[in-house]
């Protein structure tokens, strides 16, 4: 059951979030233009009401039916979202988060039934009408009888939040929010419940409250001033860092692991949120957009006009709440592990201990094979980013530059990956991907971090091979199709180990985007946007055809393969259209026999 709802908190959450940036320029929009706010513009402000109706709750739905039935998904939801826009006055958010899903399953259910049975040549008038003919069915339906339910249930969660409001109870919400937080349900609660139902309130009444019963992190940071004031061991010493990055970073996750290791904490968590939430009731006091990430700077920007120091106030009595109420319980447990001095109890799973005695690195992945490390949360954007920045500045400081560390959201993690980390919490739904999992329970120090890097230090990680090897260059090779001369040179690229086997194929897909040929007899292919999870470690292969191979009626005779890890593949082929634009080296190479020349020309 629990499984079941983080699912479905995390699809709500997915369906928002990616589409934050829009919600805040509609915010700033209203906060600065409209009538009573910071520099009234009349045509300026016509934005508001359009962006209100139709933009955001398109993106929504847009966004939803991408997450479930691909691109085309997305657009079929965008389309049966205008259904329920239209047929009714009501803003269409819950509508949007209805209609975008279904259209994306419609979508995807009809390419898995027609999948290896359309005729060749006709893929594409299939496609075009079937997605033209699910949508128009679909916003047929939304505007003549979804919308009109939607309304109805969207009118009345309206009318129980003003109620709620009328009565002062919505303080609270926070007896259900700040429990759900520090599960990691932080982005579900808010981005996929309160923030549509704040912009239905603010749309009503200028400003809604339910902005701020998630994003205050007030009461995170009394938690993490009273572990800086009273705590000992790395309790103490990670604090300062997690304090700064909770105010004005707006990373919430970074104070989760301190409250799970100390639960009863979460007694002074629900106690800040609610004195907080109440003294906005009592001065009436909302904010005009979703603020996020939830930090005091985006408080202030999301602030009406005349009401900044108001946020600000409420901030800091969340802050003072919880720092009294939880400095007498970190002073009886000021490490959070009763004799031990490590700082909030590590949960490393196969990590090992605490000290890191045991092998941070599962039996199957020697230090020696990692070459990408991956740090997972719910939504890839928020301590994942934080973790991998981080643990990056540590892999450069020892050296380690050439282990690719980043972050991505742990229903995504990439094919590539050598260790996955993420937070204990995490653990079982990382493990989904197969790969080697280290569980943590703090991105800014845990000993598990310590221990892998000390293990990769010791194990020498896989240091990448050279860019250009002299068993990636063939040379008098016979004339070709383009499309096989692409194929052996992305699979002398996967026999070199810089690539996976599938970016050979993600290599044709982007000739049929564009043509690579660079002119003069040269041609560079590479891989795709979405091929970069194919890609191990940045290499060339060079393919020399003296007789050229027909690049759309041009003669490439010297065929340059690149694969660049992350945005490396940019740089690469600067650096090997610019070693190449000398005509005469060029020809040299295109007939060389020797491919020490092109090692030499090119390494």
């Amino acid at each position: 059951m629990k499984a079941k709802i983080q699912q479905f908190g995390r699809a709500l959450s997915a369906m928002v979030m990616p589409n934050i940036g829009a919600f805040i320029a509609w915010g700033l929009i209203t906060a600065i233009f409209i009538p009573g706010g910071w520099w009234p513009n009349e045509s300026v402000a016509q934005l508001v009401s359009p962006m209100l109706k139709y933009l955001l709750p398109t993106l929504i739905a847009f966004t939803a039916g991408k997450n479930v039935g691909g691109y085309r998904g997305g657009v079929a939801g965008a389309v049966a979202a205008m259904g329920v826009i239209i047929g009714t006055d009501t803003p269409m958010f819950l509508g949007a988060m209805i209609m975008g899903p279904v259209a994306g399953w419609c979508v995807k259910r009809f390419d898995a039934l027609v999948k290896g049975k359309v005729g060749a040549g006709f893929e594409m008038l299939v496609d075009n009408f079937s997605l033209g003919i699910i949508a128009m069915l679909l916003a047929i339906a939304g505007y003549l009888l979804i919308g009109h339910a939607v309304a109805w249930v969207t009118n009345g969660l309206s009318s129980g939040v003003n109620w709620m409001l009328a009565h002062k109870l919505n303080p609270l919400l926070a007896l259900l929010v700040d429990p759900a937080k520090v599960l990691f349900l932080n982005n579900a609660v808010n981005h996929g419940i309160m923030t549509p139902l704040g912009i239905q309130q603010a749309m009503e009444a200028g400003q809604s409250m339910l902005f701020l019963v998630d994003p205050n992190p007030g009461p995170g940071l009394g938690i993490l001033l009273s572990c800086w004031v009273f705590g000992k061991g790395n309790t103490k010493q990670s604090a300062p860092g997690a304090v700064v990055i909770q105010l004005l970073g707006g990373i919430h996750e970074i104070y989760f692991p301190y409250v799970l290791a100390r639960p009863i904490l979460l007694l002074a968590i629900i106690a800040g949120n609610v004195c907080a939430l109440s003294f906005f009731t009592l001065v009436d006091f909302g904010l005009v957009a979703p603020a996020s990430p939830g930090s005091l700077i985006s408080i202030i920007l999301m602030s009406p006009r005349g009401k900044t120091l108001l946020g600000i106030l409420g901030v800091l009595i969340a802050t003072g709440v919880s720092f009294l109420l939880s400095a007498p319980m970190v002073k009886a447990r000021p490490d959070f592990q009763g004799e031990s001095e490590g700082g909030p109890a590590p949960q490393t799973g196969n990590a090992g201990n605490a000290g890191g005695e045991a092998s941070v690195l599962p039996s199957a992945t020697g230090a020696a094979a990692v070459s990408k490390i991956v740090f997972a949360c719910d939504a890839g954007m928020g301590s994942s980013a934080l973790g991998a920045t981080r643990f990056k500045a540590r892999l450069m400081k020892e050296g380690l530059q050439h282990i690719l560390c980043t972050n991505s959201a742990v229903s995504e993690i990439p094919a590539d990956a050598s260790i996955v980390i993420c937070q204990k919490e995490l653990e079982e739904r990382a493990r989904t991907s197969g790969k080697p999992v280290i569980s943590i329970t703090n991105f800014l120090s845990d000993p598990a971090l310590d221990a892998l890097l000390a293990r990769l230090k010791e194990g020498g990680a896989a240091t990448p091979p050279p860019l250009l090897q002299a068993g990636c260059i063939l040379t008098g090779l016979p004339s070709e199709s383009k499309r096989d001369a692409i194929l052996r040179a992305g699979r002398l690229l996967s026999s070199a180990g810089y690539v996976s086997e599938d970016y050979p194929e993600a290599m044709l897909r982007r000739e049929e985007t564009a043509s690579t040929y660079m002119g003069m007899g040269l041609a560079i292919p590479h891989g795709t946007a979405e091929a970069k999870a194919s890609v191990r470690h940045s290499g060339i292969a060079v393919l020399q055809y003296p007789e050229g191979v027909d690049f759309d009626g041009e003669k490439a005779r010297l065929i340059v393969a690149v694969a660049g890890v992350g945005d490396e593949h940019l740089e690469i082929l600067a650096r090997v259209a610019g070693a190449l634009e000398d005509e005469v080296l060029l020809e040299k190479l295109s007939t060389t026999a020797d491919a020490a020349e092109i090692l030499d020309a090119l390494a």
